[in-house]
């Protein structure tokens, strides 16, 4: 989900096809959550999916847009076997520069984000008497949220700036990941153990940590970072075979998840490290302007994850302060908004999340 700073590939065009989806998959949270609007207080009122603008279009996202979230975590899984692995089990990269890179990258905006909603919340709550989607807006949240540690208990108890959950379990699987890496597992088959050793766990119910779900998602992007490495070594008729291949599984589940007959969390197992290997093969443009709104799209998508709540948050208070109703139902609005987030994303990636990293990385003794 977010670029580290380890080191950056020679080709030029190396992320661009993970940059594009990771923008998409950014859209599909958005999409997902813009059920909110609908929200007074905690419970939503009068809401239909099918009744959101643009519905036709964009249904797979209104109904499972929420697992854009695992993808997200198999892009991570992808970047970081790619940028990490290797350095971290020769040594090249310790544990004190490892968590330097990650806490520059991830906290600063956490810590803004989850300050503005606690204000905004203060506001809503003076108008309604209620939290705003998210109820358990207490003392003892906050102070996890603050660790950015809201949901290692595996207990969903969504609060203040909700998706922050889904980085506060991936931070638990950096954790792990930097482990298994200074123990010198980074094989592909060892990679299928850990993916297999936590389907297990999800198959047999054991629990219903999301940890499960992100160490077996995060191990996919691994794996699927070597095959892209292998396949690279491959004669180019044998990649577009497995490109050929791999588009005609994603055609066949596609049927059998319309179908209702496969849940949607193994299509998009499926559908991910395919779209991932295709985007890495296809987008190679030779525009340098293409090559720089593709970056500057995927350098938006940890910026538009954690703001759009917010932003969310505030609408709803202008909208009671003033006494207006937010046209939810207009395709107008709903492009606006989306347009709005990711307008404000880059504007803060450039101005807050990139300096912010750079003076915490000056003084915390890496860049």
């Amino acid at each position: 989900m977010k670029r580290s700073a380890a080191h950056t590939p020679a080709n030029p065009h190396a992320l661009l096809g993970p940059e594009l989806l990771r923008f998409a998959c950014a859209i599909s949270v958005l999409l997902w959550h813009y059920q909110h609007f609908f929200f007074q207080g905690n419970v939503p009122v009068g809401f239909e999916t099918s009744h959101q603008p643009l519905y036709g279009l964009f249904k797979p996202f209104y109904e499972v847009g929420r697992l854009g979230v695992q993808a997200f975590w198999a892009l991570s899984g992808f970047i970081f076997f790619w940028k990490y692995a290797q350095p971290v089990a020769d040594g090249k990269v310790n544990a004190r520069r490892f968590t330097v890179l990650r806490f520059s990258r991830l906290y600063p905006l956490h810590f803004l984000t989850l300050m503005a909603v606690v204000g905004l919340g203060f506001w809503y709550r003076q108008m309604h008497g209620v939290d705003f989607v998210y109820k358990h807006n207490d003392w003892p949240h906050f102070i996890m949220q603050l660790f950015m540690a809201s949901d290692w208990l595996g207990v969903d108890q969504s609060s203040f700036n909700g998706p922050i959950w889904s980085i506060s379990i991936e931070v638990l699987v950096y954790a792990l990941f930097f482990v298994l890496c200074k123990l010198g597992l980074t094989r592909w088959w060892q990679a299928m153990g850990i993916m297999g050793a936590a389907a297990v766990v999800y198959a047999l119910k054991v629990t219903d940590h999301p940890l499960v779900q992100c160490v077996f998602f995060f191990y996919l992007g691994g794996l699927t970072h070597m095959a892209h490495t292998a396949l690279l070594a491959r004669p180019r008729w044998q990649q577009q075979a497995v490109h050929m291949l791999g588009l005609l599984a994603v055609a066949i589940a596609t049927v059998i998840v319309s179908s209702g007959k496969l849940k949607p969390v193994f299509y998009v197992a499926l559908l991910t490290p395919v779209t991932l290997l295709l985007l890495l093969d296809w987008v190679k443009p030779q525009s340098p302007w293409a090559t720089k709104w593709i970056s500057r799209l995927g350098n938006t998508t940890y910026a538009s994850y954690l703001l759009h709540y917010p932003i969310q948050l505030l609408l709803v208070c202008l909208s009671s302060s003033l006494g207006f109703a937010l046209p939810l139902q207009e395709p107008a609005w709903l492009l606006a908004y989306i347009a709005g987030v990711f307008g404000l994303s880059i504007l803060v990636y450039q101005a807050i999340e990139m300096p912010a990293q750079t003076w915490l990385r000056e003084r915390l003794g890496t860049r």
